[in-house]
C-alpha cells in the first residue's frame, strides 16, 4: 500500500513538471522571445565616421626672388621648410600657383611680372603634398600657351592635380577630386583673368569668374563625383582687405549653385570671411609662398586646416576649420605668425576665434 501511495504522488509532482514546462513554453517562451527580438530592435549600430583634413594656403610664386633665394641654397624644399610639419599632417594640400613651369630652368629677376619656375622647384609641392594646385590666374599664360600646356603636363608626371586652365573651356572648368579616408573632394578654379591685362583679354584656355553659366555647370558634374565641393577664385582688388563687387558676386553665385566652400586669391593680403548661407567665403587667403615684402600685409598670409565628416548615413560635411596665420619671410618662406602676429592678422579681418563651425 505505501508503494502505490509513493508511485501515485511520483505521478502527482511529474505531472505538475509537465504541466509547468508546458506552461512556459505556451505562455512565458513567447514573451521571452518577444523581449529578445525587442532588445535585439533596439540596438542600434554605432555608424561609422571618417574624416578628411586637407591645407588651404594661398597664392605661390616659384620665381623671380623665390627662385633665387632657392638657388643660393640649392635647396627647392627651403620655401616649405618651416611649414612642412603642418602640412604634412594634412591628408593633402590646396594653393594658387601663379608660377607656371616652360621647361626651361631659367627665372626673371625682379621686379619682371613674367614668371616662369625652374623645374627642380616643384620638389617642394611634391614633398609638401599639394596634391592640387589652381593654375587659373593672371600668370597662366606667362609662358605661353605652349607654358601652360607644358604645366599642366609636368605636374601631372608628379601627380599633382591641376585646374582653372587647359587646352580649352571644357578643360579649363572641369572639376578635380582629391580622395582622403574615402571622402570624395572636388575642386574648381576660375579667375578674373588669364593675363596681366586686368582682365581684358579674352581666351578659351582659363576659366572665367564672369563665366556664371559655366560654373554652373561645373559645380552641377562635380556634386555627381564629390562628397564636398570647393570653388577656389582668383580675383579682388589688389592690396584690400575687403572684396570687390565681382568677387561677392561670383563667390555667391558658386554657393547658390550647390558649393560647400569657396576660397579666394590674388589681393595679396588676407581679405574678409563672409558665411553665406550657412557656407564659408574666403575672399582672399593673402600670400603664401612670395617676394612682396614692402609691406606688413603683403608678408602676411592665412593657412586654412579644413576638416570633413562623413558617415555611412549622412552626406558629408563641414567639421571645422582651423585659421593658421602665417608671415614670410627672406623673400621666400612663410612660418606660423606669433600670437601676436597672428591676432593682428585676425584682428585686421575682424576675426577673434582660430577655429571656425
Amino acid at each position: 500500500m505505501k508503494t502505490i501511495i509513493k508511485i501515485f504522488l511520483a505521478l502527482i509532482v511529474l505531472g505538475g513538471l509537465v504541466f509547468a514546462v508546458i506552461f512556459l513554453e505556451t505562455s512565458v517562451g513567447p514573451k521571452i522571445q518577444e523581449a529578445d527580438a525587442l532588445a535585439q530592435a533596439v540596438i542600434i549600430e554605432p555608424q561609422s565616421e571618417a574624416f578628411a583634413t586637407f591645407g588651404a594656403v594661398g597664392d605661390i610664386v616659384l620665381s623671380r626672388n623665390v627662385a633665387a633665394k632657392i638657388n643660393k641654397a640649392k635647396n627647392p624644399l627651403l620655401p616649405f621648410s618651416k611649414m612642412t610639419e603642418i602640412l604634412l599632417v594634412n591628408d593633402f594640400n590646396f594653393a594658387n600657383l601663379e608660377s607656371p613651369f616652360s621647361g626651361k630652368d631659367t627665372f626673371n629677376p625682379s621686379p619682371s611680372m613674367v614668371f616662369n619656375a625652374p623645374r627642380p622647384n616643384i620638389k617642394g609641392l611634391v614633398a609638401n603634398k599639394f596634391e592640387i594646385l589652381s593654375i587659373a590666374n593672371n600668370h597662366a599664360l606667362d609662358q605661353g600657351a605652349k607654358g601652360l600646356s607644358y604645366t599642366r603636363a609636368y605636374l601631372a608626371q608628379n601627380d599633382i592635380k591641376a585646374i582653372g586652365a587647359g587646352n580649352n573651356l571644357d578643360q579649363a572648368w572641369k572639376s578635380e577630386v582629391v580622395e582622403a579616408n574615402g571622402i570624395k573632394i572636388g575642386f574648381i578654379a576660375a579667375s578674373y583673368a588669364s593675363i596681366n591685362d586686368n582682365g581684358k583679354s579674352v581666351n578659351k584656355l582659363v576659366a572665367r569668374i564672369e563665366d556664371l553659366g559655366k560654373l554652373k555647370s561645373a559645380i552641377a558634374l562635380a556634386r555627381q563625383q564629390a562628397d564636398w565641393v570647393v570653388v577656389s577664385m582668383h580675383a579682388g582688388t589688389e592690396y584690400k582687405t575687403k572684396p570687390n563687387a565681382s568677387q561677392t558676386k561670383f563667390a555667391r553665385a558658386a554657393i547658390d549653385f550647390g558649393a560647400d566652400m569657396v576660397i579666394g586669391g590674388h589681393p595679396h593680403w588676407v581679405e574678409t570671411i563672409e558665411k553665406y548661407k550657412g557656407r564659408y567665403i574666403f575672399y582672399s587667403l593673402g600670400n603664401f609662398i612670395f617676394d612682396q615684402e614692402w609691406s606688413r600685409e603683403t608678408k602676411e598670409g592665412l593657412m586654412l586646416k579644413i576638416e570633413i565628416a562623413k558617415n555611412e548615413a549622412e552626406p558629408a560635411r563641414l567639421s571645422q576649420i582651423e585659421l593658421l596665420p602665417i608671415v614670410i619671410e627672406n623673400y621666400s618662406t612663410p612660418r606660423l605668425a606669433t600670437d601676436k602676429e597672428a591676432n593682428v592678422i585676425l584682428n585686421h579681418i575682424g576675426i577673434k576665434d582660430r577655429v571656425i563651425k
